[in-house]
C-alpha cells in the first residue's frame, strides 16, 4: 500500500476543456479584482467609514462630554476676553 493518492488521470491526459475553462475564468476574475483599484479603494473607504461610525456610536457619551467641554472652554474664553476689555 502507498500513502499517496492514486493519480486520477493515469494516462496523463489533460483535464477536460470545461474544467480548464472554469479554472481560467476563476483566475481571470481574481486578477481583475486585484487590478480594479478604484473598487478596492471604495471598499476600503466604506469599511473605514463603517468602523468610524461603529466607534462613534460606542463612544457616544464620550463624544458628548468632549463637545460640552469644548463649548464650555469657548464660553470661558469669551467671558475672559469681555472682562478684560
Amino acid at each position: 500500500m502507498s500513502d499517496t493518492q492514486p493519480d486520477r488521470n493515469p494516462a496523463g491526459d489533460p483535464p477536460p476543456i470545461e474544467q480548464q475553462r472554469e479554472e481560467l475564468a476563476e483566475t481571470v476574475d481574481a486578477l481583475a479584482a486585484k487590478l480594479d483599484v478604484p473598487a478596492r479603494v471604495n471598499t476600503a473607504a466604506s469599511e473605514t467609514a463603517q468602523t468610524a461610525k461603529v466607534k462613534a456610536e460606542e463612544n457616544r457619551t464620550t463624544l458628548i462630554g468632549v463637545a460640552v467641554a469644548a463649548v464650555l472652554a469657548i464660553g470661558a474664553v469669551i467671558v475672559v476676553k469681555r472682562r478684560r476689555s
